[in-house]
């Protein structure tokens, strides 16, 4: 099969990244590169009208978000043992830690990046910052209390879930941190040093 990752350093794409070099299956890499606005041009709004990365081409076929390219991948090749098995109760776990990241932690995250420093300063919502900081809080608090001393979210096995969680958390130290959270700093640590990890999420 010929995959093709469009990417760009420590975003999202790094998750799609990490699973590949998990798999261990051959692809190409394109960048992206987000600083000169390549993703605004028409030839990759061709690919992902969003403008935005990850995308993935599967043999001509383009997948986006982040969270699908990855369990689609896992799925794809069952021999990197990345994900269990569908309609399993393992699955159903995975899943739901996996819609709780995207809603619960990466969302306010995002709300806290957008207000202090991607949107222009008369756009930002000030106020909005400390009440995002207490919801990522609370989700990490359930989270962390849910992980206890568990090294991996699910079946005793690192997936596709710790990839998510792990990025996510990891990108919180961009503008909030887990100060007050010392099991996921130990979680983050730990799976950073995985050797299929990218470079940029070690920074």
């Amino acid at each position: 099969m010929n995959l093709t990752l469009y990417e760009f350093g420590p975003t999202r794409a790094a998750r799609c990244l990490w699973v590949l070099r998990e798999i261990g299956v051959p692809f190409e890499r394109v960048e992206v590169d987000l600083s000169v606005g390549a993703h605004r041009k028409p030839e990759f709004l061709a690919i992902n009208p969003m403008g935005r990365v990850p995308a993935l081409v599967a043999d001509g076929t383009v997948l986006t978000e982040s969270m699908a390219i990855c369990t689609w991948l896992a799925d794809r090749y069952p021999e990197a043992r990345l994900i269990p098995a569908a309609g399993s109760l393992d699955r159903a776990v995975h899943d739901r830690w996996m819609f709780f990241c995207a809603t619960e932690l990466d969302a306010p995250l995002w709300r806290i990046r957008r207000n202090t420093v991607l949107l222009p300063e008369e756009r930002r919502v000030a106020g909005d910052v400390p009440l995002a900081s207490h919801d990522f809080d609370e989700a990490a608090t359930v989270f962390e209390s849910f992980l206890g001393d568990r090294e991996v979210v699910v079946g005793g096995r690192f997936s596709v879930v710790d990839v998510v969680m792990t990025h996510t958390l990891q990108w919180s130290s961009w503008g909030h941190g887990l100060d007050g959270h010392p099991g996921l700093s130990r979680y983050v640590e730990r799976h950073l040093r995985r050797p299929a990890c990218p470079a940029v999420l070690r920074r």
